[in-house]
């Protein structure tokens, strides 16, 4: 299956903390006739620079110079389209991807009707500090304000270089895909197998684990020797895990069951084996490679199913079922999108990234 290479790690993430952002506002600068009260004098004309030697002839499919330079350094220029060519390879299929799909999630829902709106998407940022805020290990903790949240989701985004225009732009993605997924999912029937099932997840034994996740066999045995020298498995998930959302929560997830349907049967089997205090082996899970360690076990509930909340397993199962719909859109409306790419190294990235991911 094809999918976009940070789908695993942001859908994840914004799981387990989606939210919305407001688009930034402008920013209201002083207007120029209050600048001075008489006009300054006029600065004189920079000396006419050349570009440096062997930056004139772009590679074909770059971006050609033909604009100021970048910088001056020493009195030499660095062209624009050196930088913007360098970020194109280093950092601009991430966010052509990006991009790709919050395209392709807008037109799905105009095609349906769905307007969202931008309290939908000030909705899922403070849906995304709401579960940010929230303790996931322990129900009786502190649960942090709203400040505290955003705060935590700043340094976190700082510590993962993903700016807040990036932010943004996944929440205004998620606020698509959630309409969507709603409108779809307001289309079941609730039968009386599904509600015992989620009582199950809902009421059954769980366990909660901490883990890293990594893209190759190389990282997982680096991580593997770093735990095996006793360095503290929070802090290793926290700088080398590629899930956002549990490296976030120092690779903490939520507790689940042993037949949760969004925690893949390989690792929902490893868990529980463990002992608490227990590390795996790296276990391999199609692309990635998880290094879990079992965090604490929480025994069955001794309410029976007839004397369950059903409106509130009812409240629950539509919840995940919108989530669990969420992400298999990013996919579905990745894979159906028509994408004529006109930038040379963008196609070429494209192309070899989801050549390899087709099984």
């Amino acid at each position: 299956m094809i999918r976009p290479f940070w789908i695993s790690t942001l859908a994840a993430l914004l799981t387990a903390m989606v939210g919305c952002a407001p688009k930034p506002k402008p920013v209201v600068g002083t207007p120029i006739t209050n600048v001075w009260e008489s006009p300054p004098p006029p600065l004189p004309a920079p000396p006419k620079l050349e570009p440096l030697p062997g930056l004139q002839t772009q590679p074909e499919g770059q971006i050609p110079d033909n604009s100021e330079p970048i910088a001056v350094v020493n009195g030499e220029p660095l062209p624009q389209s050196t930088l913007m060519n360098r970020l194109i390879e280093s950092h601009g299929l991430a966010q052509l991807e990006q991009m790709i799909l919050l395209a392709v999630a807008r037109q799905k829902a105009t095609s349906l009707g769905l307007k969202v709106t931008p309290a939908d998407i000030r909705a899922t940022h403070e849906e995304a500090l709401k579960r940010l805020a929230t303790p996931i290990i322990d129900p009786n903790a502190r649960v942090l304000d709203s400040r505290e949240a955003q705060r935590l989701l700043d340094d976190f985004l700082a510590a993962k270089n993903i700016s807040r225009r990036e932010w943004d732009a996944r929440m205004e993605q998620k606020a698509y895909l959630r309409k969507i997924a709603e409108a779809e999912v307001s289309k079941t029937t609730i039968s009386d197998d599904m509600l015992r099932n989620e009582y199950d997840q809902d009421y059954g034994e769980k366990v909660q684990i901490r883990h890293i996740q990594v893209a190759s066999l190389a990282s997982a045995t680096r991580v593997r020797a770093l735990l095996a020298a006793n360095k503290d498995f929070e802090l290793v998930a926290r700088q080398m895990s590629e899930n956002q959302v549990t490296a976030a929560q120092g690779g903490l997830a939520r507790p689940f069951t042993r037949n949760d349907p969004a925690v893949t049967p390989l690792l929902r089997e490893a868990a529980f084996k463990l002992k608490p205090g227990e590390v795996s082996e790296a276990i391999r899970d199609g692309n990635v490679y998880h290094i879990i360690r079992l965090e604490r076990r929480f025994p069955a509930s001794d309410i029976g199913f007839e004397n369950a909340d059903r409106a509130a397993l009812r409240r629950k199962l539509m919840d995940r079922l919108i989530q669990q719909r969420e992400q298999d859109l990013e996919v579905e409306l990745f894979q159906s999108a028509s994408v004529d790419i006109r930038n040379a190294e963008l196609a070429r990235q494209y192309r070899e990234r989801h050549r390899r991911a087709t099984p």
